[in-house]
């Protein structure tokens, strides 16, 4: 019964959150149509597609990409060639 009691004082102490949780827990099943396996099914999908997507916005936000390698080309002196003909 303790446990109880202090959910209860909890609750009371923090009523804006108390009232919001109770609205869209309401807003919940209304929506989901009184099928709940579904409703949060689809409530935890959403809520897994969200984590990963401000995940994927943090790591792009620090992603810096790889600079193209730019080969130097050495230009080579040409060899005079020496004639061929002997003496």
């Amino acid at each position: 019964m303790d446990k109880l009691k202090n959910v209860g004082q909890f609750l009371l102490q923090h009523v804006a959150y108390t009232a919001i949780f109770v609205i869209a827990l309401i807003l919940f099943l209304y929506f989901s149509e009184g099928d709940f396996i579904a409703g949060v099914l689809t409530a935890v999908s959403a809520l897994v597609a969200y984590v990963f997507c401000v995940l994927l916005c943090q790591e792009y936000k620090n992603y810096q990409p790889a600079k193209p390698v730019v080969k130097k080309v050495v230009a080579k002196k040409k060899v005079a060639k020496k004639s061929g003909k002997k003496k």
